[in-house]
């Protein structure tokens, strides 16, 4: 059985991942150097997302054939999760896809290649609880359906995403011109694209493009920033707000602890060509900094990017979200110290959870009467609405929270 392969590769990814390595940087260098490309690349992409995605489930279908699951070595064990995937989802023909874990189970982990076999041979689909199926935490779920009223978008969280990437002037005229395919988003500025990857455009290339769910735009827009008007861009990370802020003509200032982030930031914006100040410090200290227009895209647990990043389902405790609200409280503390007179803050999460959305702005405002919270219409289905809205993650959207506040 040859070392290298898509599922060899998928393989040694969810290894790295269960390790406590993120997927989507993993699975990107791997790729890098692996000299796949066309079927073989997008099968290697589809085994480790789609296992990750559905990780509840298999284990649950596993479950009948293993007395010990927890006592196999890592390796026997991802062999059979990713074995079961590929047969129970991807539809890979039996005796192809038995025949191919096999062979890897016998370069990998030697001795159980028996087990393998025979359990892939056996292992079909099983009732399950819906949270299981769709292989999500059973906290995260019951919260869902209890604040939303529903849980209805969750099979969304397993589905591929479009690539979405924000468009500057000029990136449509060069996406035709090189024969890409895209359709608009549902947010101004936002195409899906279709055939080819990303880093091999001549629209990337010539900095006319950069990679961004809609919904993370959506909360630069709602600044509604002017041309020439100064932004404070807070936890901004590696700045792809803050550079569609500047690129629409605004003053940007992008605040973040993360060094490696901004450098990465910088890289962007000299690629795209556009000016944005990144300022590293630590926003618990305190800003001494103001601006009219304010924009806090605080640290949260994530959960409204499961489709992109479903390992973090795996990581998160029940009270996670309750103890990011009290950082993201003291974040938005600082931000609202930043807002001048008469000026607007945009707080948003990429999380779906009322402790880190409504419940943060619920109790600044009770702490905070000189702000108050500005009706929002949204170009993108909704949760839920109230102080701010919350987005549905569906036709690949992440799910964020917004709340867009006026200091009087």
């Amino acid at each position: 059985m040859p070392r290298k392969g898509p599922r060899p590769l998928a393989l040694r990814v969810l290894l790295a991942v269960a390790r406590g390595r993120f997927l989507a940087p993993t699975l990107d260098w791997a790729l890098d150097r692996s000299g796949l490309a066309g079927p073989d690349r997008g099968l290697a992409v589809r085994l480790a997302y789609g296992t990750l995605q559905r990780l509840l489930y298999l284990d649950h279908v596993l479950a009948p054939w293993l007395r010990a699951p927890d006592r196999l070595p890592p390796e026997a064990r991802w062999i059979l999760r990713l074995g079961a995937y590929e047969r129970l989802f991807l539809r890979t023909p039996d005796h192809a896809a038995v025949h191919q874990w096999v062979g890897i189970a016998k370069a990998r982990a030697p001795g159980h290649a028996g087990l393998v076999n025979a359990v892939l041979r056996r292992v079909g689909d099983r009732p399950a609880p819906a949270w299981v199926r769709a292989s999500i935490p059973r906290f995260l779920y019951r919260h869902w359906q209890t604040y939303f009223g529903e849980a209805g978008f969750v099979p969304e969280l397993n589905r591929p995403p479009p690539l979405w990437v924000t468009a500057l002037p000029g990136a449509e005229g060069t996406l035709r011109a090189e024969g890409v395919g895209f359709r608009p988003g549902p947010v101004p500025g936002s195409l899906a694209l279709s055939g080819a990857p990303l880093r091999s455009l001549a629209a990337y290339r010539r900095g006319l493009v950069q990679p961004q769910n809609p919904a993370s735009l959506l909360a630069a827009q709602l600044l509604e920033a002017a041309p020439g008007e100064r932004v404070l861009d807070l936890a901004g990370g590696a700045g792809l707000k803050a550079a569609w802020l500047a690129a629409q003509g605004a003053r940007v200032t992008s605040y973040d602890r993360d060094r490696r982030k901004q450098a990465a930031g910088r890289r962007n914006l000299a690629r795209l060509g556009l000016e944005v100040a990144f300022v590293t410090a630590d926003l618990t200290r305190g800003l001494a900094d103001t601006a009219p227009k304010v924009l806090l895209d605080a640290p949260c647990t994530g959960t409204g990017t499961l489709r992109r990043h479903p390992e973090i389902r795996y990581r998160l405790r029940a009270d996670d979200p309750q103890r990011m609200q009290t950082r993201q409280a003291a974040l938005l503390e600082v931000a609202a110290g930043a807002v001048a007179p008469g000026g607007r803050l945009v707080y948003a999460v990429c999380s779906l959870t009322e402790a880190e959305g409504e419940a943060v702005v619920e109790g600044f405002l009770q702490a905070h009467p000189e702000f108050e919270a500005e009706p929002l219409a949204l170009p993108v289905p909704a949760l839920k609405t109230g102080l701010g809205a919350y987005v549905r993650p569906e036709a690949g959207l992440d799910g964020f929270y917004y709340a867009r506040l006026r200091r009087r």
